[in-house]
């Protein structure tokens, strides 16, 4: 078995930025699945006991709390939520193991194979085969990984392959240089710090996938409006007592900048003493965003950030919050509020990725 080192599992996931090559591993068509049995399928891939996805926190960390329910036991998702977590499903499923659809001939599966072997065999390390060695047991690793891949394309899809089979919509991401690159820099910048925490920024520089340009990439034309307000505006009908709502935000921002080694913060979480249900809709997404933002390279400048104050995180919360509500109140089109909250982002990871607030991978 190979061992894992960065430089191996950075030639493994070049196959996200190879459309061909992808498209051959994918299904010639696939069934849509529903949420229990994909994650069935998926428990089963990473060698995960099939009881871990019945945990309906496991089900949150793999989609977010605020996109499904459970009634009866069973988890329930929205039409748009079960396509997305199918095309999801299939190209993590390709991503760990190229080979679980495996499309091509015997031949020519023997002669790709062969032609692949020649090229590692020329490197001094041996090339990874599929990722179940480092995903294997692991469900937290595992489900980071898939939550990622999952926020990309709810934030990316257009509305047109979303209502078509998951084939389409991740052929249609995966076909496009930029997407790929995201997607690789995010599988790397998760799974490298579990192979190599104090080198991966340094590497993945070397690489092109930190820096400013990757960072237009991932943030820049986002649809940010449905893939986090939409979805907290139609999680439910009343909002709790002005007191319980500050209380439970207070512990979301909590519980966020303590993953970075932040402290608890004294801030006031929303301005003003009337909170409406959009503005609570509003603030909750903002926080939505943060969470998913971590899971990528953006993840590094949020490190550094709340290294430098606790309540940086606050405000990066509070200047989105203002757009979502100013969304859902009419005063911005949805198209502003996306550019309004990427740019502010994006102006994030200039601030925070730069090397006087340089520090080590969350």
């Amino acid at each position: 078995m190979a061992v894992a080192t960065l430089k191996s599992l950075h030639a493994y996931l070049r196959l996200l930025e190879n459309p061909s090559e992808l498209k051959r591993k994918m299904p010639d068509y696939s069934n849509p699945r529903t949420i229990k049995e994909g994650l069935s399928e998926m428990s089963k891939l990473v060698g995960l006991d099939n009881a871990a996805f019945k945990d309906p926190q496991n089900i949150a960390t793999v989609i977010g709390p605020q996109r499904f329910i459970m009634i009866r036991g069973e988890p329930s998702v929205t039409a748009h939520i079960a396509r997305l977590f199918d095309s999801s499903k299939v190209l993590v499923t390709v991503l760990i193991d190229p080979r679980h659809f495996e499309k091509a001939t015997v031949a020519q599966s023997g002669a790709n194979l062969g032609s692949t072997r020649a090229q590692s065999n020329a490197d001094p390390e041996s090339a990874l085969e599929s990722l179940k060695p480092l995903l294997a047991g692991n469900l937290t690793l595992t489900c980071r990984l898939f939550r990622a891949l999952f926020e990309h394309m709810l934030g990316f899809a257009s509305p047109s392959s979303a209502q078509q089979g998951s084939g389409t919509l991740v052929n249609e991401l995966t076909g496009s240089k930029e997407h790929g690159r995201s997607f690789l820099a995010t599988a790397m910048f998760i799974l490298g710090a579990e192979i190599d925490r104090e080198n991966l920024i340094s590497f993945m520089m070397e690489q092109g996938l930190f820096g400013m340009q990757l960072f237009e990439q991932l943030l820049q034309n986002r649809d940010y409006c449905d893939a986090y307000y939409t979805f907290r505006r139609l999680e439910r009908a009343f909002v709790a007592s002005p007191a319980e709502e500050e209380k439970q935000l207070r512990n979301r921002i909590d519980k966020f900048n303590a993953q970075f080694g932040g402290k608890p913060c004294d801030e006031k979480m929303f301005e003003g003493d009337d909170q409406d249900k959009a503005r609570v809709d509003a603030h909750l997404a903002a926080v939505d965003l943060l969470e998913a933002m971590a899971l990528t390279p953006l993840g590094m400048c949020l490190n550094n950030s709340i290294a430098a104050a606790s309540s940086n995180a606050v405000r990066s919360m509070k200047i989105m919050a203002r757009h979502f509500e100013r969304f859902a109140d009419g005063e911005e089109t949805k198209e502003q509020a996306n550019k309004e909250i990427a740019d502010h982002l994006l102006a994030f990871a200039r601030q925070f990725s730069a090397d006087n607030k340089a520090a080590s991978p969350p």
